[in-house]
């Protein structure tokens, strides 16, 4: 789900999700999208069970189910879909990760404060970013990477293959504030969804240039600043495995290993019954054999967990 634009359509369809912990990491992705053909709107309804980041065993390996292997990890291509936004999200920084009512929330893993501090004759932001911070080569993450993404979508170049760039036109000019770990973006025009900008961000190494841009993020990201890294892209098994990021400096994931793998819409219930997935995107009905299923589990008053680490996982209760 971009976090740019109108969705397409009127209708509104109610989603379900069987997820693991939105505690396990963070990823923006959690809350509010749907991977396939359908456009979520935002504030559309969807049942996710949450639970507790303690209820999750360290060291567990998570099996996502998606439509396809990506076919690109540049979120600002056109070929770029659900997958590539849900995998990225692990990977790369998210400076406003959407909340559970939907609203953008500063993240404190990337930024202190992020503010408009001028209004006229100019509209200026400025982050202020966590010195803590850094690639996953080492580099700290700085003005230098937000130079880069804005100059490749802003449009006026038109060597960078890009598929969006709202926002990104309206920016003037960005300057390195006290240190590189001050940014001040100047808007030309005034731009209220400010906090949907560089989430997801790119190193430099892969916006600083069109050949970099265009070819240099589709089947690898080499480097990254989340909570997991690209381990492998299998397509004869149809996975995309990330790992823990030894160089992560917030909290630690529970999750060893993070597997995104290919399974059609239909087939995800089934999946998740077999034990071939961990966390869908399914339907309602879907949704309700779980719900079913978890109740005649629970009905001795027992609380019922999913997902790694727990007594009970969804494809155990739909073998109930």
């Amino acid at each position: 789900m971009s976090h740019v634009g109108v969705p397409r359509g009127t209708v509104r369809k109610r989603r379900s999700l069987a997820l693991l912990t939105t505690g396990v990491l963070t990823i923006p992705v959690l809350a509010g999208c749907s991977s396939g053909g359908e456009e979520t709107a935002r504030g559309v309804p969807q049942d996710i069970a949450p639970a507790a980041r303690e209820t999750v065993a360290d060291g567990s390996t998570a099996n996502w189910a998606v439509d396809a292997l990506p076919a690109t990890f540049n979120a600002f291509q056109a070929d770029a879909d659900s997958a590539t936004t849900r995998i990225t999200g692990a990977l790369l920084p998210t400076l406003f990760p959407m909340d559970k009512a939907g609203q953008p929330k500063l993240n404190p893993d990337y930024l202190e404060s992020a503010k408009v501090i001028e209004r006229e004759p100019r509209q200026v932001v400025l982050y202020k970013l966590n010195q803590q911070a850094v690639w996953s080569d080492g580099r700290e993450i700085g003005a230098p990477d937000f130079v880069a993404q804005w100059r490749a979508l802003r449009g006026k170049d038109s060597a960078f293959w890009t598929a969006r760039n709202s926002g990104y036109e309206r920016i003037e000019k960005i300057e390195r504030g006290a240190d590189d770990l001050q940014v001040r973006v100047t808007f030309s025009k005034p731009y209220a969804d400010w906090r949907s900008l560089f989430s997801p961000l790119y190193p430099k190494e892969i916006t600083g240039s069109p050949d970099a841009f265009n070819d240099g993020a589709r089947t690898t990201l080499k480097t990254t600043a989340g909570p997991f890294v690209l381990k492998s892209m299998s397509k004869s098994k149809g996975t995309v495995t990330l790992a823990r990021n030894p160089r992560w400096w917030g909290d630690k994931a529970k999750l060893d290993t993070l597997v995104f793998r290919a399974v059609a819409a239909k087939d995800r219930t089934q999946a998740l019954a077999d034990g071939t997935v961990d966390i869908a995107d399914i339907d309602a009905a879907g949704a309700d054999r779980i719900t079913l299923a978890r109740r005649d589990r629970g009905s001795n008053g027992q609380p019922l967990n999913h997902g790694p680490g727990s007594e009970i996982t969804p494809a155990q209760a739909l073998r109930s």
